[in-house]
């Protein structure tokens, strides 16, 4: 079966798993974090063979990692208001110790997984605008320098126009029109290391788009249909080895 995994009120992963229903990817299942972590019943094991799961589904069916052939991965966060805390150690610590679960979790799925889950982020790794930009230079995208403020509201100001977004999936490239060598799109993405990958343009009347950011959790739906299609591929081609 293949998944996607997000939280309800995504409204881009539910876009997506309309469009991978439509195209007849199946079976399809749209499962939240919070079913994931509050199933009325999951087993979880990690030994010195790997990792595996398997949770009890509202409709009584069972989940197990290993009959998962592939994963659209959008989950954001360890959904922490499930559970009720008395004070604020207690908070921090089933924070804590939930999204380690999670983690734990989304990485016996990570071989089929688009994004795989790190340390730094559960659908890839998240980094500072500063970080970004710099793997933005690398990957031969123009990027204006980091401004680097005490005042969060300082370092995101930016003097311009427009924007527009730009998708990448594997060695596509989907979104708004490109000034750039589309290869430096995917050139980025395996410097992030993270299947797909949002980029965010800055554009001025006149002037060549240039970088402004990235997430690898990014609005869909600029991709339209080619994404779409393309992802329905990249979805059943997965296997354990896939990049």
């Amino acid at each position: 079966m293949w998944l996607v995994l997000c939280d309800p009120a995504d409204e881009s992963a539910l876009w997506a798993y309309e469009g991978l229903r439509a195209r007849g990817l199946e079976p399809l299942e749209l499962l939240s974090p919070q079913t994931l972590l509050g199933s009325t019943r999951s087993a979880h094991h990690v030994d010195r063979h790997g990792a595996g799961f398997e949770v009890t589904l509202p409709d009584g069916r069972v989940l197990a990692d290993r009959d998962v052939d592939g994963v659209l991965n959008r989950v954001a966060s360890a959904p922490f208001g499930m559970l009720p805390f008395t004070t604020h150690a207690d908070a921090v610590y089933a924070r804590e110790e939930l999204n380690a679960l999670l983690l734990s979790l989304l990485t016996c799925l990570a071989p089929v997984s688009v994004n795989r889950p790190c340390g730094y982020g559960l659908s890839g790794a998240w980094r500072s605008a500063a970080e970004w930009r710099v793997l933005a230079a690398r990957a031969g995208l123009p990027a204006p320098p980091a401004r680097i403020s005490s005042s969060p509201a300082a370092e995101s100001q930016q003097d311009v126009s427009g924007r527009g977004d730009v998708l990448v999936l594997g060695e596509h490239v989907f979104g708004a029109p490109l000034a750039q060598d589309e290869a430096a799109y995917v050139r980025l993405a395996r410097l992030a290391e993270v299947g797909l990958l949002g980029v965010d343009l800055l554009r001025d009347e006149g002037h060549p788009a240039v970088f402004a950011g990235a997430s690898p959790l990014p609005d869909l739906r600029p991709g339209g249909d080619a994404f779409l299609d393309r992802l329905f591929k990249h979805l059943t081609e997965l296997s354990p080895g896939s990049p």
